[in-house]
């Protein structure tokens, strides 16, 4: 079975733009782990029928690929996976014909689409424990935030490669009886409009 990667590096905009719905982010999610497209239907409840069109849309764009095929009663099933645990933007994007404004709203789609929707249904199951009398503290972990601070271009080179290495040494994507899988998705960046530390 071929290796799953930590990260995709995405050189093409239409993978971007496959990748920007949430059904087939649905389906991405659902063959983390090699599963058939009826596993899939099962899971997400909709009929087979509605996901062969994007599964072979993700399977031509690389995006996922059949790691197995198996034999149930006379016909053929395949299991898919997919090639990635997650999918970064290449700077190779920038050779084609799209205007940084839509590389740009397409590719930010791909993680905060997903991020919010994410962010509300765990947010959204520890605000109803805590109505329900639970502490806030101990009816759940979900996290989210924003913070801003001023870094030198030295700092900020520095802080993003910490942060990568913390995910590659702390993130487990292993999947284990016991675990229960979580989300991370990071944004760092210069804030648009910043204000300069001399000016404040």
């Amino acid at each position: 079975m071929t290796t799953q990667v930590d990260y995709l590096e995405v050189e093409d905009i239409e993978v971007f733009q496959a990748l920007n719905s949430p059904l087939r982010m649905s389906i991405i999610r659902q063959v983390l782990e090699p599963a058939s497209v009826k596993d899939v239907a099962e899971k997400l409840g909709v009929p087979p029928t509605r996901l062969y069109y994007h599964f072979n849309m993700l399977e031509e764009l690389g995006v996922i690929r059949v790691v197995e095929t198996r034999k149930v009663g006379a016909l053929l099933q395949k299991l898919y996976q997919s090639v990635a645990r997650g999918f970064r933007p290449s700077a190779k994007l920038t050779e084609g014909d799209h205007s940084p404004e839509e590389l740009a709203t397409i590719t930010t789609g791909v993680v905060l689409d997903p991020l919010r929707l994410d962010a509300e249904e765990a947010l959204k199951a520890q605000f109803t424990k805590v109505a329900a009398g639970a502490d806030f503290e101990s009816s759940g972990h979900a996290s989210i935030g924003r913070s801003l601070g001023f870094f030198t271009e030295e700092r900020a080179k520095a802080f993003g490669e910490k942060l990568s290495a913390l995910l590659s040494e702390e993130f487990d994507p292993e999947y284990g009886e016991d675990g229960v899988e979580y989300g991370f998705s990071y944004g760092f960046f210069p804030v648009a409009g910043a204000t300069q530390e001399s000016s404040r």
